[in-house]
């Protein structure tokens, strides 16, 4: 199955959903899309610029190490494994593969989306998404 397919598909199952991505931190670019329109289109190409920044920049770093230094044990986890961003009219969900730790996957809802069944179904769709990488 190609990305865009498994992106389209995990798309029909999450409320709202309107845009989906898979982005490479490391180079910042978009691996593969399944937009609904152009706008989105535009969002996911300025997301996929900002995720790197999202997970890796130094205030987020900072803040995970600082939630690390409670637990010493916690050696292995490449960072937050999810990020989810309200905006004006958008609820964006950024979830990091466990597979690729520099791969994030993007889905960009409408406002009005339910947001636990949104995040919900974003983490069920992680599994298929990053097997079609």
């Amino acid at each position: 199955m190609s990305i865009e397919t498994a992106l389209n598909d995990a798309m029909a199952t999450i409320p709202d959903c309107i845009a989906a991505g898979y982005v490479d931190m490391k180079t910042g670019m978009l691996l593969g899309t399944h937009v609904t329109d152009s706008e989105s289109a535009e969002a996911l190409d300025t997301l996929a610029i900002a995720v790197a920044n999202l997970f890796q920049g130094r205030g987020v770093i900072a803040f995970e190490n600082l939630l690390r230094s409670t637990d010493a044990d916690d050696t292995e986890n490449p960072g937050f494994g999810e990020i989810a961003v309200f905006s004006k009219d958008r609820l964006n969900i950024f979830l990091r593969t466990p597979d690729y730790p520099d791969h994030v996957v993007c889905y960009i809802c409408r406002d009005s989306a339910n947001v636990g069944l949104a995040l919900t179904k974003s983490h069920i769709s992680l599994g298929p998404v990053t097997a079609a990488v």
